[in-house]
């Protein structure tokens, strides 16, 4: 197992990619503490891994609020004995043109997509140093990378966890922690799901893959376990990028 006795955090881990995550972490011997704002979701999934052999526990935490940032990273620590892997995961969906987004809608994406990974970061830092092969996971997204029309805020949200995630790799290198980014592409989740209500749209995106697929979550939990585990610890302040080959077409 690559992660036999592993201490993992991951945030908006109730459901798609983040819950995919915790499944195959928990399958690799990770202790997974997962949280999300969606009570029975999280119930369910945290059920789900014991009632398979894992070991999971979990709380409620909303990553936009201070408060329940500092609990989620302290009873973590406290349940598991400490925290070795930090997936930064929980995230929201803006879409829409500029002159059409709310000023709420940008402050919710703000504070959940790149101020919340900051601040669970910083909650979670501690504890990583201390671990020896702590690593951190950020979740940005090919929109970090190459814009797009109708998710700007969407875009510099996740543009900034790449930013984020090179200066955290440079200031944790001395404590042996690595810190890594995901750049997943369409992913069939329940945030992707207004995008492909369209089976026009569907098809169109579809086609705008090479591997000629939508990614399921499971794609990038494959990813995250690999820099999870000791078979990354050489790689530092990269941001992965995994879409099918979406980006090269585009």
């Amino acid at each position: 197992m690559k992660l036999s006795g592993v201490k993992a955090v991951v945030t908006g881990a109730a459901s798609g990619i983040g819950k995919a995550i915790a499944v195959r972490f928990a399958s690799e011997g990770a202790h997974v503490f997962i949280s999300d704002i969606n009570t029975e979701r999280l119930e369910n999934t945290v059920n789900q891994i014991n009632a398979s052999g894992g070991k999971a526990s979990g709380t409620i935490a909303d990553v936009s609020k201070e408060d329940d940032v500092r609990r989620l990273a302290a009873l973590a620590a406290e349940t598991m004995g400490g925290i070795d892997v930090l997936v930064n995961n929980a995230g929201t969906g803006t879409i829409g043109y500029m002159e059409q987004i709310s000023d709420p809608e940008i402050d919710r994406a703000f504070g959940v997509n790149l101020t919340g990974v900051m601040r669970v970061t910083r909650a979670c830092v501690p504890y990583l140093k201390k671990s020896g092969r702590g690593r951190i996971i950020n979740m940005s997204s090919v929109e970090g990378i190459r814009g797009s029309a109708f998710l700007p805020v969407y875009c510099v949200t996740k543009s900034g966890v790449i930013g984020l995630t090179m200066a955290n790799a440079m200031e944790l290198a001395k404590f042996s922690v690595t810190v890594n980014a995901i750049c997943p592409g369409p992913i069939e989740t329940d945030m992707l799901a207004p995008l492909i209500s369209s089976d026009e749209y569907r098809q169109k995106m579809v086609k705008a893959v090479p591997l000629k697929r939508l990614g399921r979550p499971e794609d990038i939990a494959g990813a995250a376990l690999f820099l999870a585990s000791e078979d990354s610890s050489f790689i530092t302040g990269h941001s992965m990028v995994v879409d099918g080959g979406m980006t090269i077409r585009n």
